[in-house]
């Protein structure tokens, strides 16, 4: 049984439109990868201050606190693929723009800070419907191993594209950086237009409403496992994600510039990839909560190390390690979530579950700027680590039923 599982882990990808999607989403994510980099670093490069790095991250979470909840009410109430080819769209123009007044010298920190609240509106907008869609291109039989293949498929682009992106900006500037981000949603919305799968059309505009929204945070309440699951991984993003210091450790930590900074950005998803191609080939586990729980610890005790390293290999280790803690946890989370939710909630439930995973990181990222600047980036990782652990014993006291939930994988089709 276990042999036919790790033969079949390519399985989705016998599914002509999982696999047109997959590629679609992988270029976007390579190009998103480039534009990452090289605003944290123009923004560091135009102030020098930790407290404007993080105000990056502050600047990506407010507009998705509220819009992630429209962009899962719309996933469950129009057509996903149409919603977005819309998104893809805006995404096109920001960037376009964005390259465009940076090659002429006209971009100013409060331009990026614009720039990143458009690209985080069209993002949270989409972001429930990409989600979504998953379910609808694959058997639910091959859901798990879909999943992590779209794990690896973000986790390629962050190896790949921060080095790229590194090495593009040393030589040519941020503004080569946002036209490769560009060109990336092109490939998406040619992925989507050539899409054959009949997706769902939802309930229609009558389904968007505050009932509607209701519903979905009752479900996600009444759960006995997703909620505790989304807060784990809000707390553990927030106080433990280092990410947006690494500008900081490039340049003035660990003495290896933009090259160097590629190399971070990318180290922490080697980790990941390596973790998601794992858990792929091995197949579904079946003690979820126990793994959860362990991935995360190991996300917050590499963090620590990593703020106490000041050898660039060692670093590099940590991050790495990092990546696949989080990988770990996040494929089981989203496996439960997907399997957990009834498919005319699932827009909802994805939409607050981005809440959770993708604010924790965006506030986490002011978060650990504000302390930076305050105690230096170095007591800003170490205390960021430490408190996640802190945070995993407390929530795993807490909520045994998570600990010991377990996957029931025979109700496959």
């Amino acid at each position: 049984m276990a042999a036919a599982t790790r033969r079949d882990y390519l399985s989705p990808f016998r599914h002509r439109d999982f696999c047109v999607f997959w590629t679609g989403s992988f270029l976007s994510s390579m190009g998103t990868q480039f534009t990452t980099v090289a605003m944290a670093w123009q923004i560091y490069e135009l102030t020098n201050s930790p407290l404007q790095i993080g105000l990056l991250g502050l600047a990506r979470a407010l507009p998705q606190i509220v819009l992630l909840l429209v962009g899962g009410l719309l996933a469950d109430a129009m057509d996903r693929r149409k919603l977005m080819m819309c998104t893809q769209s805006g995404l096109f123009c920001v960037s376009t723009t964005l390259a465009l007044l940076t090659f002429f010298g006209k971009a100013t920190p409060h331009m990026l800070y614009a720039a990143t609240m458009l690209l985080a509106i069209f993002t949270s907008l989409e972001q429930p419907s990409r989600q979504s869609m998953i379910p609808n291109l694959v058997p639910r039989a091959n859901l798990a191993q879909a999943l992590a293949l779209q794990g690896t498929q973000r986790y390629v682009p962050i190896i790949a594209g921060p080095s790229l992106a590194g090495i593009l900006l040393a030589f040519s500037g941020p503004a080569a950086c946002y036209a490769v981000d560009a060109c990336s949603w092109i490939a998406m919305l040619s992925a989507l237009q050539v899409l054959r799968t009949k997706i769902p059309e939802g309930g229609g505009w009558k389904s968007v409403s505050i009932e509607s929204l209701r519903e979905g945070f009752r479900f996600v309440w009444s759960h006995g496992v997703i909620f505790p699951l989304m807060l784990l991984d809000f707390s553990a993003t927030f106080f433990g994600n280092a990410r947006g210091l690494f500008p900081i450790f490039a340049r003035d930590i660990l003495f290896v510039g933009p090259k160097g900074l590629g190399l971070l950005y990318a180290a922490r998803a080697v980790g990941s990839l390596l973790a998601a191609v794992g858990m792929t080939v091995l197949g579904p586990v079946r003690r979820a909560g126990r793994w959860i729980i362990i991935g995360i610890g190991l996300y917050g005790l590499s963090t620590a190390l990593f703020a106490q390293s000041r050898l660039f290999w060692f670093s590099v280790l940590m991050l790495a390690l990092t990546g696949a803690g989080d990988t770990v946890s996040s494929i089981l989370r989203s496996t439960i979530n997907q399997l957990s939710t009834p498919d005319e909630l699932r827009g909802r439930m994805s939409s607050i579950n981005s809440i959770f995973t993708s604010n924790g990181p965006q506030l986490g990222q002011f978060e650990s700027g504000l302390v930076a600047a305050w105690l230096g980036a170095e007591i800003s990782a170490l205390t960021g680590g430490l408190a996640t652990l802190i945070i995993v014993a407390i929530i795993a006291a807490a909520f045994p039923v998570v600990r010991r939930f377990q996957i029931q994988h025979a109700k496959q089709e």
